[in-house]
């Protein structure tokens, strides 16, 4: 059985630190250190949602799950999951620490993490309904930072999901296969695992994960041609589809259109293929826009005026 010491069970469990011995100095040039890239300070979420901050935690987890199953990226795996974990909390934004500890700092922060991403109110909106398993995502870390096999694996990805409001099928399909890696075939490990790096190269592109992922996915050969890459590379906006935001949606499109439209938002921001019962619910809305487009260039000036006033009443 794995021993930790008393401020690693403290880590795991959260809540609350201890002292930990003084190193000595310059001690952190003996190891590589892994330092955010994608957020290098907290500015660089300006371009980022609540809802990409969510999607980009989830992929940075699904890498280290998958390179963990294999020898020889373990110390990579026990790097990163050490940088991460290397202090009790994220309340902090970081910017010596990885990438993944800072998007957990923004998933898991207060209002002040919440004005620093792209769109503050409806990140807060979306903050204030999401519960994430902490305790569960230190112990699963400290775990792997000290290379041993973590407990009850499928069942934290499963929380996530629904915590951090997973919706896209692919990335689904990606974590039912590698919580399963032991069982897989040739082909579904290539097929899962491409599809991976389809999604870290669209959205974790300047990340600190990228580098040492794609270096074991050309290691291993697990990229295959016979995936298409469906992965869209925009930002996916926090869309308001909640009770408030919904009886003003009923507004626009009519009450026999709502629940058409409301997927229509759902299935668009997971960024799928939205089938035509779902955009017929959401046409009154475009057609509105192709009124206002049509009838000249003052209209359109007025509707991005509007936009802009009602974006700064967000703020």
């Amino acid at each position: 059985m794995q021993k930790f010491s008393a401020s690693e069970w403290a880590t795991m469990e959260g809540g609350h630190s201890l002292d930990t011995p003084k190193e000595q100095p310059f001690s952190f040039l003996k190891e590589e250190i892994y330092e955010a890239r994608m957020l290098r300070d907290d500015n660089n979420a300006r371009v980022l949602t609540y809802t990409d901050c969510c999607q980009r935690l989830y992929l940075i987890l699904l890498c280290l799950e998958l390179m963990r199953h294999f020898p020889k990226y373990s110390d990579v795996v026990k790097r990163y999951a050490g940088n991460t974990t290397n202090r009790n909390n994220y309340n902090i934004f970081r910017m010596f620490s990885t990438d993944l500890h800072n998007f957990l700092y923004f998933v898991n922060g207060d209002d002040d993490a919440m004005d620093k991403l792209k769109d503050p109110k409806a990140a807060k909106d979306m903050r204030a309904k999401t519960r994430i398993p902490i305790m569960a995502i230190n112990r699963y870390l400290t775990q792997l930072s000290h290379n041993s096999q973590p407990s009850s694996v499928s069942e934290l990805f499963i929380k996530l999901e629904t915590s951090l409001n997973i919706k896209n099928t692919d990335y689904k399909n990606i974590r039912r296969l590698i919580t399963n890696m032991q069982s897989l075939t040739k082909i579904e490990r290539e097929n899962s695992t491409t599809k991976l790096l389809f999604a870290v190269r669209a959205k974790l592109r300047a990340s600190d994960i990228i580098s040492d992922f794609e270096k074991f996915v050309k290691d291993k050969g697990l990229e295959t041609r016979d995936v298409k890459d469906n992965e869209p590379t925009v930002s996916t906006p926090d869309l308001g589809t909640g009770k408030s935001a919904l009886q003003y949606y009923r507004l626009l499109v009519g009450a026999g259109n709502l629940i058409q439209a409301k997927r229509f938002l759902d299935l668009a921001q997971s960024g799928q293929s939205i089938p035509n019962t779902f955009l017929n619910g959401y046409m009154p809305i475009i057609k509105m826009v192709d009124d206002i487009v049509s009838a000249g260039p003052t209209y359109v000036q007025n509707l991005r005026v509007l936009h802009n006033r009602a974006k700064k009443q967000r703020k």
